[in-house]
């Protein structure tokens, strides 16, 4: 499958990637004024679209573009899991040219998905993921 790729959200993109999250229980209670603005804040946000245009896959980046580089809300439509969309924005993120001198990508996700990860060259870690939510 082609895709191609976006790296800036103007437009009706946010809507687009709001409806995206509208479809997933763990991005679904975000509110449209909020997803805009983690998209002004993010270092890097990367949309996947098909050919006719159509957003069906996302990932943001947090990142000191040195030693570490944050994956955050990696998504694929339903229609598309399984097609190799995952793979390739996890893939086009490692592979960008603004984050060759990144030593260490890290993320965090469900147990079910660790298989997934792992496939793609991610391990578990040896440090403890801690939370501090208002």
């Amino acid at each position: 499958m082609n895709f191609t790729w976006i790296e800036h959200f103007g437009g009706g993109r946010e809507q687009e990637l709001f409806e995206l999250y509208r479809q997933e229980w763990w991005t679904r209670d975000r509110s449209f004024d909020d997803v805009a603005h983690m998209l002004k804040h993010s270092d890097i946000v990367l949309g996947c679209c098909t050919d006719d245009d159509r957003l069906i896959g996302f990932a943001r980046v947090l990142t000191d573009f040195t030693f570490k580089a944050m994956i955050f809300d990696v998504i694929v439509h339903a229609d598309f899991r399984g097609s190799g969309v995952g793979k390739a924005i996890v893939d086009r993120i490692i592979g960008l040219p603004s984050l060759a001198r990144v030593s260490s990508f890290e993320l965090y996700c469900p147990e079910r998905l660790v298989p997934f990860y792992e496939k793609l060259g991610f391990a578990e870690g040896s440090a403890k993921l801690l939370f501090h939510q208002r």
